[in-house]
């Protein structure tokens, strides 16, 4: 597993590329130990390897095969144009290859690439012996090429940097230490669903994988880097209810199953939307960068191996600048246009306070199940920060002796509160606190009825004030499921035995309310920070809005918080810097705010064209011309004419007078308005009420005709009524709708015939022979009439019952010319309760 073919050119200023095919990241080339060798020699002091050891491994090599590469030597795309900054902060790349073959070998093994693995063949792109791009080969973008060199057929072959293919994978619960992670370490654990990495090991470039320029950093932080941001597991649920019924805890994984989980790519996109930076790869390295960090001609970065370890802070002379004068750098004449200064930039967050548990099915036990949390919201008014519990057990019903089932489940619940003296509060009947000296639990029963169910739900709610200052502890626990099971004697007739221990699985939910004025009974806080650029941006008419999944809260418990690491501790930071001027500080929402309204303080120039390079232009490089930094956004570029056609986003920011309304509730902020606002919700709720009732008939209509039971499947084409029936289905023991034709009829000739219990009149036409009619299921039947009726002289109708009988007998006849019988089942059997 190792280099298997590549090929190499020169482009028009004279840059030697070089693309390579692999297989694996476990071999080598003599490339890269020249370039170990060479680094001996500078390291050691004139130290060379033993010339024998040398040749040995590149022998090695020997089935590396070297083809030509057609056409532009390779293509690089970079998606992106057209976006703002603050849109699509993920930008993949992807490089396309054109390669000649030289027999039908080397082309059967190029088409064997379309059956392999995705992770199996990698692309490796080299300039001037430095790695330019390292991707993976997706079949399904192969192209067999119909024009040839010398009659010999070419492969379009393409790979990408992957970063576009990280929403296969989703984020996994084993990545977490105590419901925590690292910025970086999500990164790192992302990145290895591409089964990349180890290149870098093999090209000896592993300290050369991440480069963090993100700018922003914590106030009180031990030191700047996303190695020390940690962001809750809660942040990667699609929706983050702490009611909901949790029925993943009935697999083995529990509620952060990855299926429960958002994917890679959303992972990464919601941190780079809330620290304002992009994510792309670039040098045979991946970046995060924010346009603010171009302002100067360097930008500062961390530096960091594949496994996420810091290795070194360095600056980036990124600045390539373009003469005052004629420009020959650019083929014709590029496009200018502009992007859409901002009015106003709102940043929405959805807060939850809130914190969960879960035991899952296959961790089942009869231990008790407990969730403690430390530092909850106290105050000294009942309504400051209430909070709710609910508490979800589930368990296997308990039988007996193999027999003898459970009738009652009892589930025992403790909740209470401590200071730190070890002092105890439980909440009375009304969810107030009062003093104990020890905590009791409240005994929940829930009756069995369902005599062919597996197991039982048992579920507590309830509501809690807030807990008084100075108890700032919290305990929820399940102290037991039992069972009392039925026994029977001659004596004392039937009784329930004591209390059986039973294994039980579950989950605990808590959430607390916002200290503000405002109480949402969901506990679910829909907030916005508006941001002004300046008085001069008043004439413009652009609102932009940004989702925030992560913010600075001041509780602990708010789903989205991000915390730093001071040296000691996890801390909740609430004051960060966003480096461009290193005055302006707030929240974190804030300086993403500032961040994008001072870039988009006035209309943004953008440039499209085509620039000629002279083979040391990257993407992470920003050109310089007009007194602008132009940052690249999307891009085609050809790597042997040495042009990037594409598009530039001009960073010019403008941080002076930056100002913001304000954090304040979107649903109302106090006095008045908090009842104006509830008014309004309940109105609003009210209204849906309305509106769901007044589409319950035509809902109840779509379904009959659509989905019951018998619902006719072609549209009728006259008038026609339907009889509208419950049908209950023994089987899978569910009552469903059942629908068929009043009073509809069926003709049936000579042969043998079932009816439906879609039909009452039954036209026998015997004109061309005998016509049985079998009867359905005298059980499923009761009360259903059948009418029948002879039209022809000829042969004979017989009516059987199969296994139930009609009057008596198995069979009965009609003979004659409009002779009719009616049968109606009573459930047993049919009788004929007229004929003529």
């Amino acid at each position: 597993m190792a280099r298997i073919y590549y090929g190499s050119f020169k482009s028009i200023q004279n840059i030697t590329y070089r693309v390579e095919l692999w297989d694996g990241a476990n071999g080598t080339t003599p490339e890269i130990i020249s370039g170990a060798y060479a680094t001996r020699v500078t390291a050691a002091g004139g130290y060379q390897e033993g010339a024998s050891c040398l040749s040995t491994k590149l022998e090695a090599l020997n089935s590396s095969t070297e083809l030509t590469l057609a056409g532009n030597g390779f293509d690089l795309e970079i998606q992106g144009n057209g976006s703002a900054w603050y849109e699509s902060p993920i930008r993949p790349s992807k490089v396309a290859s054109q390669w000649v073959m030289p027999s039908q070998i080397v082309l059967d093994d190029f088409v064997t690439l379309s059956t392999n693995l995705e992770t199996y063949w990698t692309k490796i792109v080299y300039r001037d012996n430095v790695p330019f791009f390292i991707g993976r080969i997706v079949a399904d973008q192969m192209t067999r090429l119909r024009e040839a060199i010398e009659a010999q057929p070419i492969i379009d072959l393409t790979a990408v940097d992957g970063l576009e293919l990280l929403d296969a994978y989703n984020v996994q619960e084993a990545w977490f230490t105590d419901g925590k992670i690292t910025a970086t370490y999500l990164i790192r654990k992302c990145l290895e669903n591409l089964e990349l990495y180890n290149y870098w090991v093999t090209l000896g470039i592993n300290s050369y994988y991440f480069y963090d320029a993100t700018v922003i950093y914590a106030t009180h932080a031990v030191r700047k880097g996303l190695d020390i941001v940690y962001l809750d597991i809660n942040t990667f649920l699609p929706e983050f209810d702490p009611f909901q019924d949790i029925k993943s805890i009935d697999i083995i994984n529990g509620i952060y199953d990855p299926l429960n989980m958002i994917n890679c790519k959303q992972a990464i996109e919601n941190l780079c939307i809330n620290l304002g930076t992009r994510f792309m790869q670039d040098k045979a390295g991946y970046w995060m960068f924010a346009a603010n960090g171009y302002v100067a001609s360097t930008i500062a970065y961390r530096r960091y191996s594949y496994t996420m370890q810091y290795l070194a802070s360095e600056t980036y002379s990124h600045r390539q600048t373009i003469g005052s004068h004629a420009r020959p750098e650019w083929m014709a004449k590029p496009s200018l246009y502009y992007q859409a200064a901002v009015q106003k930039l709102v940043i929405n967050q959805k807060r939850q306070m809130g914190l969960r548990k879960v035991r899952a099915y296959n961790s089942a036990s009869t231990a008790a199940f407990e969730l403690i949390a430390t530092e909850i919201p106290t105050g000294s008014n009942p309504d400051t920060a209430p909070m709710r519990i609910r508490v979800v057990s589930k368990s296997e019903i308990y039988r007996a002796s193999g027999t003898m089932k459970e009738d009652r489940t009892f589930m025992n619940v403790i909740v209470w509160i401590e200071n730190s003296a070890g002092s105890k509060m439980q909440a009375d009947g009304s969810g107030y606190w009062v003093a104990v000296a020890t905590a009791t639990g409240e005994l929940v029963e829930k009756i069995t009825v369902d005599n062919l169910g597996t197991w039982v739900d048992v579920i507590f709610e309830k509501s809690l004030t807030t807990a008084p200052i100075g108890f700032d502890k919290l305990y929820v626990k399940i102290d037991y499921v039992k069972a009392a099971v039925i026994t029977y004697s001659k004596l004392r007739g039937w009784r329930s035995s004591a209390l059986v221990n039973k294994q039980f699985w579950g989950s605990i939910q808590t959430a607390f309310a916002d200290t503000s004025s405002y109480k949402n009974p969901d506990f679910v806080y829909d907030l916005a920070e508006t941001f002004y650029p300046s008085a001069s941006s008043s004439v413009n008419s652009n609102s932009v809005e940004i989702e925030a999944s992560y913010y600075t809260a001041p509780n602990k418990f708010s789903i989205g918080n991000i915390f730093v690491s001071d040296g000691t501790n996890t801390i909740l930071e609430t004051d960060w810097f966003a480096g461009f001027d290193g005055i302006t500080h707030g929240t974190l929402t804030a300086m993403l705010g500032k961040t994008l309204s001072g870039l988009y303080a006035n209309f943004v120039p953008v440039i499209e064209g085509t620039w000629v390079d002279t083979g040391s232009y990257s993407p992470i490089k920003s050109l310089y011309f007009d007194n602008y930094t132009w940052l690249l956004n999307g891009v085609q570029y050809s790597a042997r004419a040495e042009q990037w056609a594409g598009e530039w986003l001009a960073v010019s920011p403008v941080y002076i007078n930056l100002t913001t309304s304000g954090e304040g509730q979107r649903i109302g902020k106090s006095g008045t308005q908090v009842l104006s606002d509830r008014i309004n919700y309940q109105e609003q709720a009210i209204a849906n009420l309305g509106g769901y009732i007044q589409n319950v008939p035509n809902q109840v209509l779509e379904d009959l005709v659509n989905y019951a039971d018998g619902a006719p499947t072609t549209q009728p084409t006259l008038n026609t009524r339907y009889e509208v029936m419950l049908e209950y289905v023994d089987s899978s023991e569910v009552v469903q709708w059942h629908l068929q034709e009043h009073n509809a009829s069926v003709t049936y000739t000579n042969g043998t015939h079932t009816i439906t219990n879609g039909y009452e009149l039954i036209i026998c036409n015997t004109t061309d022979g005998n016509v049985v009619v079998n009867l359905p299921n005298a059980t499923e039947s009761k009360g259903k009439k059948y009418y029948f009726i002879k039209t022809a002289t000829a042969h004979v109708v017989t009516i059987s019952g199969g296994t139930y009988n009609i009057n008596g007998a198995t069979t009965t006849t009609m003979n004659s010319l409009y002779q009719s019988k009616t049968i109606i089942s009573n459930g047993v059997q049919w009788y004929i309760v007229g004929s003529v």
